[in-house]
């Protein structure tokens, strides 16, 4: 049997608008030694059927069927299934170059990792087009060294990248070793693994290039259904937080955990989709929430995101609305100076692109005209080299010798 490099587990649910795309992606891959094996998680509409025709022309396809439970699951059911040295966990409605597996499992076997990361971008799927992103692995916040584990970036080892699992490829025996499951809820299922297999790797790599593109503004996503899981992401944190804090190096790294849970909790605060679940996890937050974290008491300077230490203590003053209101008054007013600053630049672009078009005009002509004057020096090193090579200029030479000598010697 044939060894299988990389397995990729696919939740899917009601996705049949995208499928075809993601599957062609997929099977599309230049590492070819792989398995796809996709999990549906009771989907309603054609997304099976789309799979089984599928695996009609493509053997490495393998379709589980399991009742409505979650991404968290399915993923959990596709890694008991997946037999490659490594697995990846993508998104059945996104978008990957063909080359994706092959770069970043050729960087993991190159630097024995247990994880590599790969940088990604979104895609608009109301405007179809891709938004640059710096969320999914953050350049400055990288080491030196190419592979390095908690250690080496102890303040910063959960913000270099973020909780997403489909930018990251694994070793499957790390995660086997180490006992790490996608947790059993809705959403922000992977909080907990990615966290926890943060902390636990050995050996972490990543890779530059983007390889990947995030759907975004797809009203069927879960991301898009907030609001029908208020507590959600605040109850993975807290999951995660009363596992990781029994590790005796988690003091270590517990700013860094602390930063990347308050922009989880602000994050899932501002996509919620009504403001009856805006203002229940508003108060959740300021009642319990940031005290259970300990970041109430936290100092500024601890803090890596000024705005979100601010924004937490004006949360202690304000009412849900006021807050909102005020929050979102501060985005139109960041917009609209963003607006402006693009407005200068492009016409400050403008003008500098003007002046390199006169620029070269000028560099043209002056070359004309060196080419113009080489030319005429050319011509009259010609006529001078004729005159001296005349009769008349030799016979002008002998007749001048003797008056040149009686000069010279009066």
């Amino acid at each position: 049997m044939e060894e299988i490099k990389v397995s990729v587990v696919i939740p899917v649910y009601n996705v049949e608008e995208f499928l075809n795309n993601t599957l062609s992606d997929i099977t599309g891959q230049t590492l070819k030694e792989i398995e796809i094996i996709c999990v549906d998680d009771g989907s309603t509409d054609t997304s099976c059927k789309i799979i089984e025709e599928w695996q009609k022309r493509d053997s490495r396809i393998q379709l589980i069927k399991q009742k409505n439970q979650y991404a968290g699951v399915a993923r959990n059911n596709g890694l008991k299934q997946a037999h490659g040295k490594y697995v990846v966990f993508w998104d059945a409605d996104d978008l990957f170059e063909r080359n994706a597996l092959e770069v970043m499992y050729t960087q993991a076997e190159q630097e024995r990792s247990d994880i590599c990361i790969c940088e990604a971008r979104k895609y608009d799927n109301a405007k179809e087009k891709y938004i640059p992103s710096d969320a999914y692995l953050k350049e400055n916040l990288l080491p030196e060294k190419q592979t390095f584990n908690k250690f080496d970036v102890p303040d910063y080892i959960f913000n270099l990248t973020n909780n997403v699992p489909w930018n990251k490829l694994y070793l499957r025996e790390f995660i086997l070793k180490n006992k790490l499951e996608y947790q059993a809820i809705k959403q922000a299922n992977d909080t907990y693994f990615t966290i926890m297999a943060l902390f636990l790797a050995e050996r972490i790599t990543y890779v530059k290039d983007v390889l990947i593109a995030y759907r975004v503004n797809n009203q069927e996503s879960l991301s898009g259904k907030a609001s029908d899981t208020v507590f959600c992401a605040y109850d993975s944190w807290l999951y995660t937080k009363n596992r990781i804090e029994k590790y005796e190096d988690f003091n270590l790294v517990r700013f860094s955990f602390l930063n990347r849970a308050l922009s989880g909790f602000y994050h899932a605060l501002n996509i919620q989709t009504t403001f009856e679940s805006y203002e229940k996890f508003y108060r959740m937050l300021i009642e319990e929430g940031f005290k259970m974290f300990g970041l109430d008491t936290c100092e500024e300077e601890n803090i890596y995101v000024p705005w979100m230490y601010k924004d937490m203590k004006k949360m202690y003053e304000m009412e849900p609305a006021d807050f909102l209101v005020q929050k979102s008054i501060t985005r139109r007013v960041n917009n609209e100076n963003n607006n402006v600053r693009r407005k200068i630049l492009r016409e400050k672009n403008k003008a500098l692109n003007e002046s390199v078009k006169n620029l070269k005009a000028e560099k043209k002509a002056l070359q004309s005209d060196k080419k113009k004057l080489q030319e005429e020096k050319k011509k009259l090193q010609k006529e001078i080299t004729d005159i001296k090579q005349s009769k008349a200029y030799r016979l002008g030479n002998k007749l001048m010798w003797l008056p040149r000598k009686i000069v010279k010697r009066g």
